[in-house]
């Protein structure tokens, strides 16, 4: 079998280890170098609970994360699942590194045309397509729209400054004056050492050709000057989009579509990194078993985003019904120390109680993973 990957991210590079796991002749393409282009907050959260801890690239793991509505709010989220700080840069090359030396031949910058995917399509057995949202076979296959019926805007600096003082949490902080229609929409800070952090926004946004959006770089700028950032100094800047629900159709002919390309990135924060490596392996297993794998691969997808989204989708719609006095007192009794106050806020938010408790006592299946 030969196998062609597009894309050399989280996914593409999980699906070429598994795939040299199994002996299967493997060619990666990147557009750029491995571990250039990347805009992210480079934090992977592990929410199904069955990642394996990171090796180089890994800064720390993170145990608390600063809830910021009307006050701040710790949340220990590492009692529950994992989190780690990367930098996915040196993760991506080590991964690389990995899948080179087990015979995957990567293609550095190395751009796939709607041309040059069709002859791939006559070349290769399988195409899995890893390079992003919207991908280059939504182009050949004109469903690129898709990917815009509701998806997350981001707009992120790396800044130099002194971040001591947040270290080694992150922070997440709410906007208090956005409409309910860009919601979720908050910012983040993720210090990758003392010295540096990676701060960036998200809003929601309804249809590609929407002009009705936050100016996000505007609001950047209010941000930096609240958290008396404004005089760090800008490192990187980008942006990008996110979709926010999983595609209708994940196979198309011989090419499978795989992490952030088959829409499994988050709809309340825009991580993907963990169902992009999941999406990764499955889609080798797939094609190792055929046409019956095909079928079985969007099912297993889509379970297990049913499990991932049940939460997050209560957590939206919190966001999108409450006043924000009532959010930040939502945010005040999860994270309470007290556990008559969980309790009681629990009580009074039963939907949120039943799909925490159904999720947090979820055990999945660990694949069998590559690295």
């Amino acid at each position: 079998m030969k196998l062609a990957i597009i894309g050399a991210g989280p996914g593409g590079l999980y699906a070429a280890l598994a795939a040299a796991k199994k002996n299967i002749q493997v060619d990666l393409f990147e557009k750029r170098k491995v571990g250039e282009g990347i805009v992210c907050g480079e934090c992977i959260f592990d929410s199904l609970g069955i990642m394996a801890r990171p090796g180089r690239g890994l800064l720390r793991p993170v145990d608390e994360i600063v809830l910021r509505g009307r006050g701040d709010f710790t949340f220990p989220l590492s009692r529950h699942r994992k989190l780690w700080m990367l930098d996915r840069r040196i993760w991506q090359q080590e991964l690389a590194h990995i899948a080179a030396s087990r015979g995957v031949v990567i293609h550095e910058n190395k751009k796939i045309t709607k041309a040059c995917l069709r002859q791939m399509q006559k070349e290769y057995d399988w195409i899995l397509d890893a390079g992003g949202a919207p991908s280059i076979t939504s182009r050949l296959y004109q469903f690129s729209g898709d990917y815009f019926r509701e998806y997350l805007l981001a707009h992120q600096l790396v800044l130099a400054g002194d971040f001591s003082a947040l270290m080694p949490r992150i922070k997440v902080a709410f906007f208090s004056d956005l409409p309910s229609v860009f919601q979720p929409a908050y910012y983040w800070i993720f210090p990758k050492d003392a010295g540096r952090a990676n701060v960036g926004m998200i809003c929601t946004v309804r249809g590609a050709l929407s002009k009705e959006r936050p100016d996000l770089k505007k609001l950047m700028a209010d941000v930096l000057r609240a958290e008396g950032l404004a005089d760090a100094t800008v490192m990187e800047k980008g942006s990008g989009v996110a979709t926010s629900r999983m595609l209708p159709r994940l196979v198309h002919d011989n090419i499978i579509l795989v992490g952030d390309a088959a829409g499994l990135t988050s709809a309340l924060h825009g991580g993907g990194i963990d169902m992009a490596c999941l999406s990764g392996v499955l889609a080798v297993s797939a094609v190792s078993e055929g046409q019956i794998g095909m079928a079985g691969y969007e099912e297993n997808l889509k379970q297990y985003m049913k499990e991932k989204n049940a939460l997050e989708k209560v957590t939206i719609r919190k966001m999108r019904t409450l006043s924000f006095d009532q959010f930040d007192d939502l945010l005040r009794g999860v994270t309470s120390r007290s556990k008559f106050v969980r309790l009681k806020t629990g009580l009074r938010h039963l939907n949120m109680l039943y799909t925490t408790m159904k999720w947090f006592g979820t055990k999945k299946e660990i694949p069998d993973w590559p690295v």
